[in-house]
């Protein structure tokens, strides 16, 4: 059996922190193993690329290069972190 992955998605301001402390709760209280994540981000590489795209200066990046940057950063997180977790039988909140 793999694990689960749940994303938890919305706006700022919209109170996904809240319900992640929650759902992280409950997941915890069930006896699962679980990793608590973000994206972009998550990675050493990721995380780099996320400080690139926040630390824009100037105009900052098309959206095209935004983009790809969210994509690198994405593709890092999930070979590096989502899919061991998973493999492992881990739930990944994220």
């Amino acid at each position: 059996m793999r694990g689960c992955f749940i994303s938890v998605e919305g706006g700022e301001g919209v109170g996904k922190s809240t319900q992640m402390k929650a759902l992280a709760a409950a997941i915890t209280a069930a006896g699962k193993q679980l990793v608590v994540t973000r994206e972009p981000g998550g990675t050493p590489g990721a995380e780099t690329i996320r400080n690139l795209v926040l630390s824009a200066e100037g105009e900052g990046w098309t959206s095209h290069s935004e983009a790809l940057l969210f994509a690198a950063a994405r593709a890092d997180h999930v070979r590096r972190l989502i899919l061991p977790a998973l493999e492992q039988e881990k739930w990944v909140l994220c």
